[in-house]
């Protein structure tokens, strides 16, 4: 196929050669005659025309009507119209001038044809209307362009230079309708220029401002304004991604950026009349590969992981590795907060966090967001922390729930080098009622400070429905052997907190009162080994358990009693079910009589005192030793005994290696 410009440029020569032949005719019927005849002697393809307009009122003026040009083994292309305009002067240096081209109606279903243009013609506009175009993943209806000193260039998707303004009714790109699309720009061989970008997406008005030079891979887009957008989660998954992945792909700078009055709706944010301002913004957005950027973003309300927030409000300002947070304020769980600080990657330094009034029901998922956040800081610090009558509920197993929390902190240095501590700093710590797994306490109070890594626990005060926890301790971070000690006393603490963490071999539940004695030292694991020492006296009252001795016989040789009746055997006839529900359900608990524990360790070498339990149709004896140095020596001796049976084995040993007697026989 010709080019199109090589076309228009022939059409225009035969044109003038036509005129000057038999400028006569042109006005009368026969024009068509004399141009189509002039046009099959200067084309090896077929080129006709169907009628000509041209009167002596408008000498400058010739209209071509319905130009079909016949290509070998393609579609031919049509042209509805044709108007020329020729120059005041019509031969100038050199050139035939041409002071304006119109073509109206053109479809182009594979892209724009290759074009060139003749050294003999100046054209100082060329004007494309009705246009009906796909190329590149872009598809065209009513395309309008016009084009002032037009030249080639190899772009495929608007192979002009020059200054261009295109606009259409509607354009799609890779599925997705722009809507009263307007470009107005000035392209040439080093630099590209758009003084205006407009067009509507998803009831969204954009407006744009972009240059590019050519020796540049970004583009600098100086202003950027978003209004009445409305993006919905099923709008980006209707997205393809690889328009996702080319967008990324196109470096951007966007100096000032204004949305307003948007709403945005996913899966996990949903925001509504959103307003940013932002300056100095780069795309692909990455928030720790920014430059000097500043984002300023409001919303009327807005919803985090199905969680309600309104009035929220964020300034801050971007630089490589590193986010000036400076301010930040919201509305949430029934109260507000606010911060203000820097982050990084692995840090997070606040100079101010005020939390008042909120209730917070955590979800797993809210949960390991923010464990996983506050995992990956390798340092934590805040100059003034302020927490006034927080309510936190977590159901999950075990249940625990604080309200009336209140915190206060000054100087704090929470983690440091990926540890947790109170590094620095002083925290009190209050709340007028909390529970942990059915155990409540009121009016508990703790306070605690630390200076240059030597932290104190000045007072630990938490009275128990039915006892007290008091205590204090210290350790210093800042050594390197970190020497600690500890003093403890708690009354009315049950029982199944003990025999759950050291997994004791059968269930007990009761009250108990110990007081612990410890120090040592914590530089690392061998040095705690050698150093710690202290001890632990405790007593239990009200002891109870579920177990007999036939299950904890059975137990402890690996023999598993089947139900007496299994539920697949059971059908739908409420008798069988009721039998069911007596077999399935738990036993009766019975006093159980515990002597008291004492637990003394001197260097890494524990000693626990012989103990006893007795309950109904067994006891059980406990006692033994344990190196935290040589664990694999150690000996934790339990023998369970029954009417005329026991059993012995060391719990820190092989649980398969039991000493079974059987005295009946």
């Amino acid at each position: 196929m010709r080019k199109l410009l090589a076309i228009i440029v022939g059409l225009v020569s035969l044109l003038m050669v036509a005129l000057a032949a038999s400028y006569a005719a042109l006005h009368t019927k026969y024009a068509p005659q004399v141009v189509n005849a002039a046009l099959k002697y200067g084309f090896n393809q077929p080129v006709k025309i169907r009628s000509i307009n041209y009167s002596y009122q408008q000498p400058k003026h010739i209209q071509l009507a319905s130009i079909l040009i016949q290509r070998k083994n393609k579609a031919p292309i049509l042209l509805d119209q044709m108007d020329i305009w020729l120059g005041e002067s019509l031969w100038k240096d050199n050139r035939l001038q041409l002071d304006s081209i119109l073509i109206d109606g053109l479809k182009m279903k594979n892209g724009w044809p290759k074009l060139f243009t003749s050294n003999y013609i100046q054209l100082n506009q060329l004007s494309i209307a009705n246009i009906d175009l796909s190329t590149q993943g872009w598809v065209g209806r009513d395309v309008n362009i016009q084009i002032k000193s037009p030249r080639v260039s190899p772009s495929v998707m608007l192979p002009f230079y020059g200054q261009i303004q295109l606009s259409a009714e509607q354009l799609y790109w890779q599925g997705e309708a722009l809507d009263n699309v307007f470009i107005d720009g000035d392209i040439t061989e080093d630099n590209a220029t758009f003084y205006d970008i407009h067009f509507k997406w998803r009831q969204g008005s954009f407006s744009a401002q972009a240059t590019k030079p050519r020796n540049q891979k970004e583009w600098v887009l100086p202003r950027v304004t978003v209004s009445g957008l409305r993006l919905q989660q099923a709008d980006l998954d209707n997205i393809n991604r690889t328009t996702i992945d080319l967008i990324n792909s196109i470096p951007m700078n966007i100096e000032q950026l204004d949305i307003s009055n948007s709403s945005f709706e996913t899966s996990v944010l949903t925001a509504n009349n959103v307003m940013v301002n932002a300056t100095n913004l780069n795309l692909p957005l990455k928030p720790w590969q920014q430059q000097n950027a500043t984002v300023f973003a409001t919303a009327d309300n807005m919803s985090l992981l199905g969680q309600a927030i309104h009035a929220p409000a964020f300034d801050i300002n971007f630089q490589p590795n590193f986010m000036n947070i400076q301010d930040a304020s919201l509305e949430m769980l029934q109260g507000n907060m606010h911060l203000q600080g820097e982050a990084t990657p692995t840090s997070l330094r606040l100079n101010q966090l005020n939390l008042n009034s909120l209730k917070w029901f955590p979800t797993d998922q809210s949960k390991q967001i923010l464990q996983g956040y506050f995992e990956q800081l390798q340092d934590i610090q805040a100059k003034m922390v302020t927490i006034n009558n927080v309510q936190f509920i977590d159901l999950t197993t075990p249940p625990k729930q604080a309200s009336g929390l209140s915190i206060d902190g000054d100087n704090l240095h929470i983690k440091q080098n990926g540890k947790w501590g109170l590094w620095n700093g002083q925290l009190s710590i209050s709340a007028s009622s909390a529970s942990y797994d059915s155990v409540n306490s009121r009016n508990i109070l703790m306070n605690m400070h630390s200076k240059e890594g030597h932290f104190w626990l000045d007072k630990l005060f938490a009275p128990l429905d039915d006892g007290l926890v008091k205590g204090t301790a210290d350790i210093a971070f800042n050594q390197t052997s970190q020497p600690w000690k500890l003093d403890l006393e708690a009354s009315g603490i049950p029982l199944r907190f003990f025999t759950r963490w050291f997994k004791f071999p059968f269930h007990l539940d009761g009250i108990t009162d110990f007081t612990v004695k410890g120090e040592g030292l914590y530089g690392d694991q061998l040095i705690f080994n050698h150093s710690v020492t202290g001890s632990l006296n405790a007593s239990v009252t009200r002891a109870f358990s579920h177990d007999d001795f036939q299950t904890l016989w059975l137990h402890h040789q690996g023999i598993n009693i089947p139900p007496l009746v299994h539920p697949d055997t059971v059908n739908a006839q409420s008798t069988e079910k009721v039998a069911l529900e007596k077999t399935n359900k738990p036993k009766a608990a019975h006093p159980v009589t515990i002597s008291d524990i004492h637990l003394t360790a001197d260097r890494g070498r524990l000693s626990l005192k012989p103990f006893d339990i007795e309950a109904n149709d067994f006891s059980a004896h406990f006692g033994g030793e344990y190196d935290f140095l040589y664990p694999d020596k150690g000996n934790l001796q339990y023998r369970l005994e029954g009417k005329c049976q026991a059993l012995t084995f060391n719990l820190l040993g092989k649980q398969d290696s039991v000493l079974v007697e059987d005295n009946c026989k």
